[in-house]
Formats: C-alpha cells, structure tokens, sequence
C-alpha cells in the first residue's frame, strides 16, 4: 500500500510531536501493509510554514533512521497545501511543492466556508502545471451541507483524496455518508490515512481498503494503480461523475 497524506514528520505541525512517535507511527503503517508513505505536513501562511525544502531534508533523516531500526518503509517528501492567495506564488518560488516533486499537490481547504477565489486559484495553478487533488472533500462543512457542490471541482479538472477514517466511520456517521457518496460516483482517486498520532488516528489504511475491494474491485484497484502512478508521475485520469443529491445513495457500504 501506500499513503500519500500523513502527518508523521516530528514537531513541525499538529502530527507526531516527537521522533519517537514518528518511528512508532511508521512501525503501525508497515504492520498494517504500507510500503510508502507521504509525509504531507501542513502548509498553511501564518500557522503551519513547512518549506518543501525543509520537509526534504527532515523526510531523508527520518528514512535513515527507519533504516537504522529495520522498518522497512520509504517516506516521501510532500505538503498539504492550504490554498490562499499566496499558493501561486509560493508554487513559483519553490516554497510549496507537489507530492515527491511530481505535478500533483495535496491541496487543503476551510473547512467551514468555500473560498470564494479557490477555483480561480486552481486555474491558474493548472495553468503552471499543477495537478490538484482536494485531501479530504468529505470532511468540508459547506460539502457536507452541499455534496453537489463538489462538481465545481470536478468540472475544473481536480481530484480527491478520501480519509480512510472517514469511510469507516471515525468522523461520525454525516462523514461516512458523504464518502459513501463520493466513492458510489467515483469522486475518490486516492484513500489516505491523514495519520496524526499512534492512537486513533493512526497510518492504519488496510481494513478499509480490503472492504472497499470486496465491494467494488474496480474502484479498488483504481485508487491502488493511482497512488503507483502518483509517485511515478505518470497521467491519471479521472472517473469522477457529477453529484446529484438523491434520496438512496448511502447504501454503497454494509451497516
């Protein structure tokens, strides 16, 4: 497997707040299957103001030192970007970065309010060669209250990265439902764990993935091929339909 959202780096952001926590946090994802794994700490202008560069050169200690403890496991540089009007020209000045320095950004959102400029700023990060993937659309509120209103960024060419603790349940049963919904339209390019700590939100993906497998193995081996090609920098292409709301759409998943 692997997981191209986690915040395993130590004390640079709300993840792992220690080195300790990171080799244990790697330790939980190679048990759990996961041969590569994106550190992905926030960006966020004001807050979270993780460098790529800097998040590059923390990522190949920790891979030595994994090494080091045999974890068998190959960590990733990325960022997830919370996108302002400062993103364009951070993208242009190195400071932000695709996953592993391919074409595709993890890109954040509010969670409460839908920027009024975000799609004019994908356009014209598009237009610099950026391939967008929104992290975790299901856990928006003003998506959650509007699930169609993710079409916009469907029709603008973006794709999405599911929490793998959303499909199970982790975020309450309104965040379940709404990725049931996605992953029913195939609003669902990758599955990540968005891994924060040892505890709940743990680098755990593989019981997620093996249900979502026995449900519907083409989209399972869509999200898997995807990841592969991610880090390859290789061309996606998108299987996302259109929502639109209906009563009965939240039977994808057993209860």
């Amino acid at each position: 497997m692997i997981d191209l959202h986690s915040h395993i780096l130590p004390g640079i952001d709300d993840g792992a707040k220690e080195m300790a926590v990171t080799m244990e946090m790697l330790q939980i994802a190679v048990k759990d299957g996961t041969k590569k794994i994106a550190a992905t700490p926030h960006f966020y202008t004001g807050y979270y103001e993780n460098i790529y560069e800097d998040v590059y050169k923390l990522v190949k200690e920790i891979n030595v030192k994994a090494k080091e403890k045999g974890i068998d496991v190959d960590v990733v540089p990325g960022q997830e970007i919370f996108l302002d009007k400062h993103t364009l020209e951070f993208y242009k000045g190195g400071v932000i970065k695709g996953i592993g320095e391919t074409r595709y950004m993890l890109i954040e959102l509010s969670m409460e309010r839908m920027p009024k400029d975000a799609l004019d700023i994908i356009y014209e990060l598009k237009i610099e060669g950026v391939v967008p993937i929104i992290a975790h659309p299901e856990r928006y509120n003003y998506i959650i209250e509007k699930p169609s209103s993710i079409n916009e960024f469907i029709a603008e060419g973006c794709f999405f990265q599911i929490n793998s603790g959303s499909i199970s349940g982790m975020f309450g049963k309104r965040i379940q439902r709404i990725s049931q919904m996605f992953i029913q339209h195939g609003v669902c390019d990758f599955i990540a764990s968005d891994a924060h700590s040892t505890g709940m939100r743990s680098p755990k993906m593989k019981e997620t993935l093996e249900q979502l497998e026995s449900l519907n193995h083409v989209l399972y081996e869509n999200v898997i091929n995807n990841a592969e090609k991610l880090l390859n920098n290789s061309e996606i292409y998108s299987r996302a339909e259109k929502i639109k709301e209906k009563k009965g759409l939240f039977s994808f998943f057993k209860r």
